[in-house]
């Protein structure tokens, strides 16, 4: 089988960190596989380094922001390479590579998969936003030949948006991640560490989680962990001092293993305009987090007796955090994470689906 990976940002994430798996799996298969990408990053340089026989090759004008002529050029750049390379699957990941993906494809033979890791219209964009981007969506459905939802809520939007049908079909393969073991917090440590690792960016709402710490007692040994970076970080270490949380908040920066910071905690946090199944919450499980999300998106999916869901208000979110603090089943509601990961979201079960379901579209 030979497979083409195209993606925006080859930089890492939670749909870059899926994409790598996904490209360490097909190798280990004994396939073909080629990535191909706009900006380039921690994903390209690791499959460049560790996987001599796959192809990475950048196509520069593949780039996030809409531009007429860039993304001309990608369409024409990534039609020539797929012409030359004749794959049997071509795999796309993130919204604009969907988009030049797609269009580049058009007549040709090879099979056309679109992952969504959260639609463009999801509900958490602006109006108009949504509006264009499901005309587009359900422009583009007739140039692909099936779907992967990262989560039910995203297959469910997908059908309601009329982007999913019988003709272009979709399957749910939820986010996997393989447990990290043998690193453990001591059961001694009086502090209590939240910990929140995802992107400073758009739909992440990092200073909303600095303000909820403002309700909680001061005398309380509860500090925030950041994992991360990106445009607004300054920001948020600005508000904190501003807020006079510096002995109660740490940045730790972009980290290379999200789940040994984990390990270290007591909860895992994400606060978030809008999400599809955020790999940082799966991580979180994995390492038996309690779990304290903003309700949008597929998120919901990963509660069930082991954390709260909340609306993206501090007060409401520091009297969760003072709950999980206080509660004296928290080893009962730990157990209830790690098993709904077992259940659910490891990484094998993730590329066995997915390894079914590029069969069923080449059949």
């Amino acid at each position: 089988m030979k497979i083409v990976y195209i993606i925006t940002q080859a930089t890492w994430g939670g749909a870059q960190a899926h994409l790598y798996s996904l490209i360490k799996a097909q190798v280990m298969r004994g396939n073909a596989v080629a990535l191909v990408y706009g900006v380039e990053g921690r994903l390209s340089a690791s499959v460049a380094k560790e996987f001599q026989d796959v192809q990475v090759v950048r196509v520069a004008s593949l780039v996030h922001p809409i531009a007429p002529l860039s993304d001309l050029k990608a369409i024409y750049t990534l039609r020539k390479l797929v012409k030359n390379w004749q794959p049997d699957i071509i795999h796309l990941h993130s919204s604009k590579a969907g988009m030049i993906g797609r269009l580049a494809t058009i007549r040709l033979p090879m099979k056309v998969i679109f992952t969504a890791h959260g639609w463009g219209f999801t509900p958490g964009v602006g109006k108009k936003r949504q509006l264009l981007m499901k005309t587009i969506e359900k422009a583009l459905s007739r140039l692909t030949t099936a779907y992967i939802c990262v989560s039910q809520f995203d297959y469910d939007l997908g059908v309601q948006s009329g982007v999913i049908t019988s003709a272009h079909p979709a399957r749910v393969i939820h986010n996997g991640v393989t447990a990290l073991t043998g690193a453990n917090k001591a059961t001694s440590s009086e502090v209590f560490v939240l910990s929140m690792a995802a992107r400073f960016d758009t739909p992440k709402r990092q200073d909303i989680l600095i303000q909820a710490l403002t309700y909680l007692p001061e005398n309380l040994p509860i500090v925030c962990h950041f994992l991360g970076d990106g445009p607004s970080i300054e920001a948020c270490k600005t508000l904190t001092h501003q807020l006079n949380l510096d002995g109660k908040v740490n940045f730790y920066g972009v980290v290379d293993n999200v789940q040994k910071y984990y390990s270290q905690s007591d909860v895992g946090v994400l606060i978030s305009d809008y999400e599809a199944l955020p790999i940082s919450l799966v991580e979180a499980l994995a390492q038996g987090l309690p779990i304290i999300a903003s309700n949008v998106g597929g998120i919901q999916e990963l509660i069930d007796h082991n954390g709260f869901l909340v609306t993206n208000d501090a007060r409401q979110i520091a009297e969760k955090i003072l709950t999980l603090y206080q509660s004296k089943k928290i080893a009962e509601v730990k157990t209830n994470s790690y098993q709904m990961y077992q259940r659910h979201y490891t990484e094998h079960e993730m590329l066995e689906q997915t390894q079914a379901y590029y069969l069923r579209c080449l059949a």
